[in-house]
């Protein structure tokens, strides 16, 4: 079914359209089931639009592919992939936004990844290790030739046959053991506290260790939730509208429904209002990817085992934490 307008829904964005749909910052996300009637096209991007989607990388891209996702005639959304090999001359893809004009979101999004790429080139030694979902890793070893610890989906996280064969082509390939993404899902959804300690005592001490979160992490909830085995407290909304004075007001008052404690973060989505979300027991307020991302309980109790080094504007869209930096800043 498709969410309303300011009203929250319990989200499952495992799905393909939902992914997908929030990532193009489309008004109206798709929730429950897999959508019936919905497939995928791909097709070569045409030379002439390869300058306002590629740059921004440190290895030179060989190949562009869109994937036109379909829900009966209608298109729905393209995602745009890369084809590049890396430093080590391994094959490797990677998601990219377009900053094409007249798509806005696409357009922040490209252009708040490669500020972060650029942040990351500056200020973080060639032999970091990044911890971040698979998606974020593919794009943090583009944009910086970092390494990520995580950087391909599991087949596991994915229960649709249509869905598993587009995250299938769309990564490059699913890992051949799911044990890291099964061990990053369940550190999200840890307590942050139990989660740290595990990070802190089976990631390497030997070198700058980093982690980094983006609001459209919350887009992976039903690949976590899978991969992890429990399900997050966490629900979305939208709401629609052009005084944002009026959205935040409702937004808060959404929050405080039937919690004891409202926390919440705030989205703008341009041309369409605010998406906002909520968690709503504490339990999920202490897990380790609430206390990543920007809700306003987060903000209050930021995790003392991590500094934060970099965020991007657009509420906090991308953050990046330092576990054991080199030189403690960026």
């Amino acid at each position: 079914m498709a969410g309303t307008a300011g009203k929250p829904g319990r989200v499952r964005l495992s799905t393909l359209a939902g992914f997908a749909l929030l990532l193009a910052g489309c008004a109206i996300l798709l929730y429950g089931r897999f959508p019936p009637g919905l497939r995928y096209d791909e097709a070569p991007v045409p030379a002439e639009e390869w300058a306002a989607t590629a740059s921004g990388g440190i290895f030179p891209v060989t190949a562009l592919t869109r994937y036109t996702l379909r829900r009966d005639d209608e298109v729905s959304v393209a995602l745009t992939v890369a084809d590049y090999r890396d430093g080590q001359r391994q094959n490797r893809k990677v998601t990219l936004y377009p900053a094409e004009p007249g798509n806005g979101a696409a357009r922040l999004r490209h252009d708040l990844w490669q500020a972060a790429g650029e942040a990351i080139v500056r200020h973080t030694d060639a032999n970091a290790l990044f911890l971040s979902w698979w998606d974020d890793g593919q794009r943090i070893r583009f944009l910086s030739g970092r390494e990520p610890w995580l950087a391909q989906p599991a087949a596991a996280a994915f229960s649709n046959r249509t869905e598993r064969s587009l995250w299938e082509k769309v990564s490059g390939g699913f890992a051949p053991n799911p044990e890291a993404s099964q061990r990053l899902a369940r550190w999200l959804s840890m307590d942050a506290d139990a989660a740290m300690a595990e990070i802190q005592a089976q990631l390497p001490a030997n070198r700058p260790v980093y982690l980094l979160v983006c609001l459209d992490d919350l887009a992976r909830l039903g690949e976590i939730e899978a991969l992890s085995g429990i399900k997050l407290p966490f629900e979305t909304a939208r709401f629609p509208g052009g005084d944002m004075h009026g959205q935040i007001a409702a937004v808060q008052q959404w929050a405080r429904k039937d919690v004891d404690q409202a926390s919440y973060l705030v989205q703008q989505i341009p041309g369409a209002g605010v998406r906002a979300w909520r968690i709503t027991t504490p339990e999920g307020r202490n897990t380790l990817l609430a206390r990543l991302l920007p809700f306003t309980t987060s903000l209050a109790n930021p995790l003392p085992q991590l500094q934060t080094v970099y965020q991007s504007g657009w509420g906090s869209y991308l953050s990046i934490y330092a576990l054991n930096p080199a030189d403690g800043k960026m």
